[in-house]
């Protein structure tokens, strides 16, 4: 008809041309597979499985100088370990790790000590060393306080590492210090043997999640420590210098992790460790006797946070399991609190009702078990006295 033009009817594509095709649309799969594969290992890169953080919710320290409290080495060569050999993976294992969530973060997620020599409690603060019941051994189902915990452990030495969770605007330094130093002196009460070795507070990242936390105060409280243990005789681990970056005074890129500027990377732990153990402190073992040892089977954290910051599984006992706590740990003493983040309450367990019987007997269920608070950076300042939970938004 006029008008109307002619289709041409397609001519089907010849056995090369299908065979472009589809070796096109193989390309195209494998590139997005290759996108998909870098996105995740990027995700992942920082060793703790966190998320990109949302840069509104990060605050940036203003007015910091790196300078204002920098501590005098010479002025403290007794007191500050020196470098020395590499003491190796032994000096590791006999030194028993006292901390936060940063302490928590070197068993419960990454591998650099274990349950055997390290106790960390999440959102604790050096305020409450002395008073909160955190520490179960294999031995009780009762909670018992880390001094009382390092009587029965009976280590060589301790190696303390607390304060980011006492970063508050409002806490005066004297007052950290005269807490922290009445926690290390329960320590020495317990068990006098005991060499005593403070870390220093680790330092953050210029962009961090938590207000109330600033470099200024850290480089503040690391100076009254440093004195603080000249005063008492005890030894100081400047591990600060090496997570630091010299050029800013915050803590080196990639060292802390991006979604809280807070909680140490395993990058970061490396060089801690490796710090350690090339400053050691090794001195005449006048321990007594040592009687038999208890294992070190869990802990309670001082505070929980919606975003862990830790893992919380505990390694299986080789002995039977032990029973649930008798008695409610002892209550933190309230600490300087830090706005973020919200503390949630651990449920208690409920049981569930008992079958009729029948003819043949059906065996009873059995109770369902308390849920496991997970633990939070720690960053680390605690809630308050709410129980806390690797890492956090903004607490150890």
């Amino acid at each position: 008809m006029a008008g109307k033009t002619k289709t041409k009817k397609k001519r089907p594509l010849d056995t090369r041309s299908k065979m472009y095709l589809v070796l096109a649309l193989c390309s195209v799969m494998l590139l997005v597979c290759i996108a998909i594969s870098l996105a995740l290992i990027g995700a992942f890169d920082s060793g703790a499985g966190s998320s990109t953080a949302d840069s509104g919710s990060m605050v940036t320290e203003s007015g910091y100088n790196k300078e204002q409290n920098t501590i005098d080495a010479q002025a403290y060569d007794a007191t500050i370990l020196p470098t020395t050999a590499d003491a190796g993976d032994s000096y590791i294992e006999e030194t028993l790790f006292l901390g936060d969530s940063n302490t928590a973060r070197m068993y419960r997620m990454f591998d650099y000590c274990s349950y055997d020599n390290a106790i960390g409690s999440v959102g604790m603060s050096a305020k409450s060393l002395a008073s909160f019941a955190c520490v179960q051994l294999s031995t009780s189902s009762s909670y018992i306080t880390m001094p009382q915990a390092v009587a029965k452990l009976q280590p060589c030495r301790v190696l303390l590492t607390f304060g980011t969770n006492d970063l508050n605007p409002s806490y005066k330094t004297a007052d950290f210090i005269k807490n922290y130093q009445s926690g290390i002196e329960a320590i020495v009460a317990a068990y006098p043997s005991v060499d005593i070795i403070v870390n220093s507070i680790p330092p953050i990242g210029q962009q961090h999640s938590n207000q109330s936390l600033t470099q200024t105060q850290v480089d503040e409280y690391n100076k009254a420590l440093v004195q603080m243990c000249q005063d008492k005789g005890w030894k100081f681990l400047n591990s600060a210098e090496v997570l630091k970056d010299t050029a800013t005074g915050y803590a080196k890129s990639g060292y802390v992790e991006a979604s809280d500027g807070i909680h140490l990377t395993r990058t970061a732990m490396e060089a801690l460790f490796t710090y350690i153990r090339t400053h050691s402190y090794i001195t005449e073992d006048d321990r007594p006797a040592l009687t038999s040892i208890p294992k070190h089977t869990g802990e309670k954290d001082a505070a929980v946070y919606t975003a862990p910051v830790v893992n919380t599984e505990v390694p299986a006992s080789d002995s039977e399991d032990e029973p649930e706590p008798t008695e409610e740990p002892t209550e933190e003493p309230t600490a300087e609190p830090t706005p973020e983040p919200t503390a949630e309450p651990t449920p208690e367990p409920t049981a569930a009702p008992t079958p009729e019987p029948t003819a043949e007997p059906t065996p009873e269920p059995a109770a369902t078990p308390p849920d496991t608070a997970e633990g939070g950076t720690d960053v680390t300042t605690e809630a308050n006295t709410a129980p806390e939970q690797s890492t956090v938004t903004g607490n150890t």
